[in-house]
């Protein structure tokens, strides 16, 4: 029998599907999920980049997004503490293999572009 519980959490989980949170998710998955980090700090700070980067492709909704928010997204990333992967503890000579588990998930493939291996790592070494 479903529960009132089960039915938000199966509305939370369609919602978080459907929204397009692409390649910042796609990073902090990968980060988060391999050292058991806050899955909302991870995803502030993996947030700044995947936007600088989907502004060449989708500049409108990146904009769009920009304004929603009201203050400036690193800002707003700060908010959570640590802005800085290392920060967390995570070791630079990992951010290869992160890069290509984020490259790999559902979130990356859903993006405007998704983005190779490299350039995940290249984002990753921006916020480390």
């Amino acid at each position: 029998m479903l529960t009132r519980r089960h039915l938000i959490t199966a509305g939370a989980g369609l919602a978080l599907g459907g929204s397009g949170l692409a390649l910042a998710h796609a990073m902090a998955q990968a980060i988060g999920g391999r050292y058991g980090l806050p899955h909302g700090t991870v995803n502030g700070i993996c947030l700044p980049p995947a936007l600088r980067w989907n502004e060449q492709w989708v500049p409108d909704a990146v904009q769009r997004f920009r304004a929603a928010a009201g203050r400036d997204v690193e800002e707003l990333a700060g908010l959570g503490g640590a802005t800085r992967l290392h920060e967390l503890g995570v070791p630079e000579g990992d951010l290869p293999e992160l890069a290509e588990s984020a490259a790999s998930r559902p979130g990356n493939r859903a993006n405007p572009r998704p983005a190779t291996p490299a350039e995940i790592e290249e984002l990753l070494r921006s916020v480390f």
